[in-house]
């Protein structure tokens, strides 16, 4: 039996909308976020009834494991803290990292980020947070190497 390409094209559509539907992503809170806002001495990013507290290692470079530590101050209690870096109009892959709770209020990661090819150094930290189902967002713009 002969298939013909156009068939299977039209076939490989057909089953590619059986594929279930993506499940809707619950609307984040976003946090405002204080400033001035240095990395490596702590940012401050508020809400009704949550604050966090980012800090970054002092040495902040590209290849280079450094720390991040995120300080949660909320009445309910904290289920995940991830954080994901990106680069404004540049494709730097995947970097998003799951924070470790060591309390009930410090998470922690060791985090590695590539080096862009073009030479820019300047990244934007989106931090997510889960406290008693409700997610919260912040967004914490930072360069490497200051």
């Amino acid at each position: 039996m002969r298939i013909r390409v156009p068939a299977l094209i039209c076939l490989a559509g057909l089953l590619s909308s059986c594929d279930p539907a993506p499940a809707p992503e619950v609307s984040a809170q976003p946090l405002r976020l204080s400033t001035p806002c240095n990395v490596r001495q702590g940012c401050r990013a508020v809400g009704e009834t949550i604050s966090a507290r980012v800090v970054f290692g002092r040495q902040v470079r590209g290849l280079q494991p450094f720390p991040v530590q995120v300080m949660v101050d909320s009445a309910d209690p904290i289920e995940s803290v991830s954080v994901a870096f990106a680069m404004q109009g540049m494709d730097m892959g995947q970097n998003r990292y799951r924070l470790n709770g060591d309390t009930m209020s410090a998470w922690t990661a060791s985090v590695t980020l590539p080096i862009c090819s073009s030479g820019r150094s300047d990244w934007v930290a989106d931090f997510d947070l889960l406290a008693a189902g409700r997610h919260y967002r912040f967004q914490v713009p930072f360069v490497l190497g200051e």
